[in-house]
């Protein structure tokens, strides 16, 4: 993503499974991947752990906009 100009993208679509009450106070790790790229549409996909139990899922569909 080291463009210029950056590219720029809006968050058409947000789906999130909350799994279990994410703790206070601990390290949080967040992993991700794009599950698809489609001309200026990307989909990603993510998951939120604590102490190794996934905590929340996601999915984001983000559109490229134009210049």
């Amino acid at each position: 993503m080291d463009t210029a100009p950056p590219l720029r993208f809006l968050t058409a679509s947000l789906h999130v499974d909350f799994l279990k009450p994410t703790p206070l106070g601990v390290s949080l790790e967040i992993r991700g991947r794009v599950k698809e790229i489609k001309g200026r549409k990307v989909i990603v996909e993510s998951s939120l752990s604590a102490k190794g139990k996934i905590c929340a899922r996601d999915e984001v569909i983000a559109v490229q906009v134009p210049e």
